[in-house]
């Protein structure tokens, strides 16, 4: 029988390029749909189909679908100079791949959205947020992550639709927490203060979970937090990636109010270089706004997915592929 043919939108980037091993290790074809500008690092080698196009441009989207059996949607921004810019992206680029999904004939048998926690909120009252717990984004791109996902299950009348909100991901090829690796290796460990209580998800558990949403035949019509463990400290994380480091670091509390300056100082710097600043008033609000963790208990139990790397191993493998790669 001829192995599924599955289409990633944003195949090039860090989740992306984690969810192309996972389906190339499970056999399955996969066409990766990457913009001009995009660069191919992590697709280098990898015996992938490329399609050129753009979610955001409906020109070369229906090709791009043509002949998918699957279409799993993890394109998007998680960092943008403006709220226009992540709504064209979030919400009009999810629009336009979901037409083109509609549009195809045959159709395919599973669309997943690749969502965020960020679109259901902080937890609430300590508790651990859960897929029936009505969503509350605290931040436009928590907002324009749940407009999408709303496009994508409005549509399940039509086409097996599946969404994954995970928390923060994390694993070899991630930038945003390199940056945590990099002050710990000059002895810094940078601290909020308190228990601060999150999820994470390593980046491999992560892409098994994308392929039980695509195989179980319990996930059609259904929204599945990911994470793994369910829920860590910034101090648990912060002597991880000490130990995996080899090295000692001192702690060092950040107040708020230096947070908000660097916020502010964020955006003033993308302003002036026309980027979208890494930490913005945006990200400070997401901070500030509680406690970020979720409770896995539904994909574990309806589609049986666990998360297999205990955080020590995550970030220890992390830390080894900084290392190898230079960037640490």
């Amino acid at each position: 029988m001829t192995a599924p043919l599955a289409l990633v939108t944003g195949a090039s980037g860090f989740v992306g390029s984690h969810i192309v091993d996972e389906l190339l290790r499970r056999g399955a074809r996969v066409r990766c749909l990457v913009r001009a500008t995009s660069s191919r690092r992590w697709l280098e080698g990898k015996d992938v189909e490329l399609a050129d196009g753009d979610v955001c441009d409906p020109e070369g989207l229906d090709a791009a679908v043509s002949g998918a059996d699957w279409i799993v949607h993890a394109a998007g921004l998680t960092h943008a100079p403006s709220a226009v810019e992540f709504h064209r992206v979030n919400v009009l680029g999810t629009e336009k791949i979901l037409s083109a999904a509609l549009r195809a004939s045959p159709s395919p048998k599973r669309f997943v959205y690749i969502s965020s926690q960020a679109a259901a909120g902080p937890s609430r009252d300590g508790a651990p947020v859960t897929e029936d717990q009505p969503p509350g984004p605290v931040s436009v791109y928590g907002g324009t992550k749940l407009a999408g996902e709303a496009l994508v299950m409005g549509a399940a009348d039509r086409l097996p639709v599946v969404a994954i909100r995970p928390p923060t991901v994390y694993g070899p090829r991630e930038r945003a927490l390199l940056k945590y690796f990099r002050a710990v290796k000059c002895h810094v460990r940078p601290y909020l203060g308190g228990a601060r209580p999150f999820s994470v998800v390593y980046a491999e558990d992560h892409a098994r979970a994308v392929w039980a949403v695509l195989t179980g035949d319990r996930a059609p019509g259904q929204i599945y937090f990911v994470g793994g463990p369910d829920v860590t400290t910034y101090q648990e994380m912060g002597s991880a990636i000490a130990h995996a480091m080899g090295t000692w670091a001192v702690r060092v509390p950040i107040p708020m109010a230096a947070l908000q300056a660097g916020a502010l100082l964020g955006e003033l710097a993308g302003s002036l270089t026309r980027r979208a600043p890494f930490f913005s008033r945006e990200k400070f609000r997401e901070i500030t706004a509680g406690d970020w963790t979720l409770s896995s208990r539904k994909i574990r139990v309806e589609l049986g997915w666990t998360h297999a790397t205990p955080l020590e191993d995550g970030v220890r493998a992390t830390a080894a592929w900084y290392r190898e790669a230079g960037w640490v």
